[in-house]
């Protein structure tokens, strides 16, 4: 944990199945400074999670590598890992780790496979921004909120998905969106 008592991620990763990378952001360049580095964690963390030939033993998971503490959550064929120092609050970790799940599901209609998250990448690199900065700070833990602010606004109306609005919402927010069609 940095002094300041501010929790810090050192990387979050998408990987596929065979562990090739969709997405990363390594947040510490001392810890991981070139490619070789980044690969190394990726392949030791896969490692640690294919368990059996068969696939993948659990669907989320925690476990100590070196001097890190990886959280690790298996959808279909994605892999997501946060990674942070031993010191850090697991719960925390678990709780980013978690955010972003759910933004990219929200973010892909729920559609989460490995071909769906690289047609979609640009907005998967937002939601990553979004979640974590570039020195591995937590800036945001609603999903909802990420995917808003990086690729469907019109999915969330007032807080609510459209899909959960009762009819007199869902007309009040297409009217708005007429409205501001029209004006602008």
């Amino acid at each position: 944990m940095e002094e300041g008592g501010q929790p810090v991620v050192k990387a979050l990763l998408i990987l596929n199945a065979e562990g090739k990378r969709i997405c990363s952001r390594f947040c510490d360049k001392s810890l991981f400074p070139d490619l070789a580095a980044e690969k190394a964690l990726e392949e030791a963390v896969v490692k640690k999670v294919s368990l059996s030939s068969d696939g993948f033993e659990a669907m989320e998971d925690v476990f100590d590598h070196e001097d890190f503490i990886v959280v690790f959550k298996q959808v279909d064929d994605i892999l997501y890992f946060a990674v942070a120092m031993n010191d850090e609050n697991e719960v925390i970790l678990a709780e980013v780790l978690s955010t972003l799940d759910e933004a990219v599901a929200l973010l892909l209609h729920h559609q989460v496979f490995e071909e769906n998250l690289l047609l979609n990448l640009k907005k998967i690199l937002l939601v990553v921004d979004e979640l974590v900065d570039q020195e591995g700070v937590i800036l945001e833990c609603n999903a909802a909120d990420l995917v808003s602010r990086v690729g469907l606004p019109s999915y969330f109306a007032d807080g609510v998905p459209l899909g959960e609005q009762t009819l007199t919402q869902a007309l009040q927010t297409a009217r708005d969106q007429f409205t501001r069609s029209i004006l602008s």
